[in-house]
């Protein structure tokens, strides 16, 4: 079950089998929806998403948004002291 505040909410799954043969239920690849952002924060030495989280979205479990907002890959490139992040709406 996964909590409908979950990125991967709405993701489909799939059912498979595995090596000893039971059967088990993956999740469908999530497509990363484009997200526009509603100001940019320059990040500041120490700041984490999960704070960035908290303070514009009052909950640090949606990290997520501000990584879907940017263009890297790497949850721990989007941060970079002095440098501005997108920070998304909070829908």
């Amino acid at each position: 079950m996964i909590d409908k505040s979950s990125r991967y909410a709405g993701t489909g799954t799939y059912a498979a089998v595995d090596a000893s043969e039971e059967s088990v239920e993956g999740l469908e690849l999530r497509s990363i929806p484009q997200v526009h952002g509603v100001f940019f924060h320059t990040v500041r030495e120490g700041e984490r998403l999960d704070h960035l989280s908290q303070r514009y979205f009052r909950d640090p479990r949606r990290f997520w948004k501000i990584c879907d907002a940017s263009d890297e890959l790497d949850p721990f490139e989007v941060l970079v002291p002095g440098h501005p992040v997108l920070i998304p709406p909070n829908k």
